[in-house]
């Protein structure tokens, strides 16, 4: 399912499709707007570091241990049934949300509540905030592990690709929106924020399409 085993396609490839899941609001999200206004941008990165680094932990149980359960083909066609509903899901959900224009950027109210934390509690909070996210669960252990199998069987270049394009979404994603939070939200508009939602979504959308059809594949044998 990947688009071939060059390592600068699959970079994009995971870049392209997490970007979605990076935007839409969550706990990670949270403990950015309540700490960027008194650490800054750095704050995006720290909490980005924590989050790769739990990704990091779960890719290599998927790599190394849970491989050959999950590559058991009545598996692997639930998987793929699975994670086609849970895109379709989660980018139906966030389309239709930034077609309404539901989606805004943190208030200066929200940005003053809790006191600073320290650098490494920053980071210890975004390794916290990503294993108290049960949709983060539903991501690697449907949709992401499908991939990571895929790239395996190529070598382990491309599974490095898939993992180091899919954090950096979360790096960028997040040092922007910490130096956003951080300077009174001048930067970027709620317009700009809905349409880069509806957009991802609809992206989602299409994975979740091709996802199901290898599932049906699967169940036809």
């Amino acid at each position: 399912m990947l688009p071939s085993n060059s390592f600068t396609a699959i970079f994009f490839f995971a870049f392209s499709m997490a970007i979605g899941a990076v935007l839409s609001p969550g706990p990670v999200t949270t403990a950015l707007i309540s700490q960027s206004p008194r650490l800054g941008w750095i704050t995006g990165p720290l909490v980005s570091l924590g989050h790769a680094l739990t990704e990091l932990v779960m890719a290599g149980m998927i790599v190394f241990g849970l491989a050959p359960f999950l590559s058991q083909p009545t598996l692997q066609t639930a998987i793929a049934l699975l994670g086609g509903v849970l895109l379709l899901w989660m980018g139906g959900g966030f389309a239709l949300r930034g077609i309404k224009g539901r989606y805004s950027l943190p208030t200066e109210e929200e940005k003053q509540t809790t006191q600073p934390m320290s650098r490494t509690q920053v980071l210890s909070m975004g390794v916290l905030t990503t294993i108290s996210n049960p949709f983060w669960y539903a991501w690697w252990i449907t949709v992401a592990a499908v991939y990571l199998l895929d790239a395996k069987t190529m070598g382990m270049l491309p599974v490095i690709a898939f993992y180091l394009g899919h954090v950096s979404v979360d790096f960028l994603w997040n040092s922007l929106l910490s130096t956003i939070v951080s300077s009174g939200g001048k930067l970027f508009s709620n317009r700009v924020y809905n349409i880069l939602m509806a957009v991802c979504g609809s992206y989602l959308l299409y994975l979740g399409v091709q996802f199901l059809m290898v599932g049906i594949q699967g169940i036809q044998g």
